[in-house]
């Protein structure tokens, strides 16, 4: 019972870690309707920051402050491309675009930081890695941050989206684009506002993946960007609360996977279930509330 309840916590943090990449991919389909696919390479691009940072300041201040810098820099850079493909609707070749860009960040990282080779973090920069034991349980301190912090996010932005101006503007734009700039709203500002916050949230998510996983390397956007697109998928695009239950539900199908059965059953259990559930419901898990 004790070690369900430590793959419990542990799954509960990696859905929670997930939910933060499909949060922002999922803001970012209601600013411009495109599929981010690079949004979480940007995520690991701002871990490399941090960690070369740190190296030549040894302040963790600095280094997350540098990572919130090249977050929101990176993130808002990669408006204008999307811009002109979104107005026309191409909807495939924003994909293409987005890869293009995820595969362009992988080869900085491999090229320019720790000579392609895995970074590890410090204790000063791991801060919050803090472990408690109950018994045989142990988790750290970054497992719950990490869980809390999906869902602090998750409320901010619903009350972002649905009680401000802004908010109400982008839900505007991803229901009908046309209708939105025939009532005014500003497609240029509103886009540039909504990948800037996309910024911030991509640099939280990669101090979150500092303090509990420790590492990063340039493989590491390309898994957790095939997840995130597979999860936005199975919860139905742009919506919100589906997309964090999705991924904290396969979190723990994930961590479950990984302490009880043997192999390489964790990815196939993880892609199996997901499948299912695409094939019986095409248009997601939660399509009806998305439709809503």
């Amino acid at each position: 019972m004790e070690s369900f309840i430590a793959q419990l916590i542990n799954g509960l943090s990696t859905g929670g870690i997930y939910a933060l990449i499909v949060l922002g991919m999922n803001l970012l389909m209601l600013v411009r309707n495109i599929v981010h696919h690079s949004f979480s390479h940007i995520c690991v691009l701002n871990m490399c920051i941090g960690w070369l940072a740190f190296g030549y300041t040894q302040n963790v201040l600095l280094a997350f402050l540098a990572m919130f810098a090249c977050g929101v820099l990176v993130t808002v850079a990669t408006e204008p491309l999307f811009r002109p493909l979104s107005k026309r609707g191409a909807d495939l070749e924003t994909i293409v675009l987005a890869m293009g860009v995820g595969i362009i960040i992988t080869e900085i990282i491999a090229q320019l930081f720790n000579n392609g080779q895995m970074m590890t973090f410090s204790d000063e920069m791991r801060v919050l890695n803090v472990g408690f034991s109950f018994g045989t349980v142990t988790f750290s301190l970054a497992n719950i941050v990490a869980l809390v912090a999906c869902i602090v996010v998750a409320v901010f932005l619903v009350w972002y989206l649905f009680k401000t101006a802004n908010g109400r503007a982008m839900r505007a734009m991803a229901q009908n684009l046309r209708v939105a700039k025939m009532l005014g709203v500003p497609f240029g500002k509103t886009g540039v506002l909504g990948f800037g916050i996309a910024g911030l949230l991509s640099a939280c998510i990669g101090i979150i993946c500092i303090m509990c996983l420790g590492y990063a390397n340039a493989e590491m956007g390309d898994t957790f960007a095939t997840k995130a697109v597979i999860l936005m998928l199975f919860a139905g695009q742009g919506d919100i609360k589906g997309g964090i239950l999705s991924s904290i539900l396969m979190g723990v199908v994930e961590a479950m996977a990984l302490a009880y059965l043997p192999g390489r059953w964790t990815e196939a259990i993880f892609y199996g279930f997901i499948m299912i559930v695409i094939i019986i419901k095409p248009n997601g898990l939660f399509a009806k509330k998305a439709a809503n």
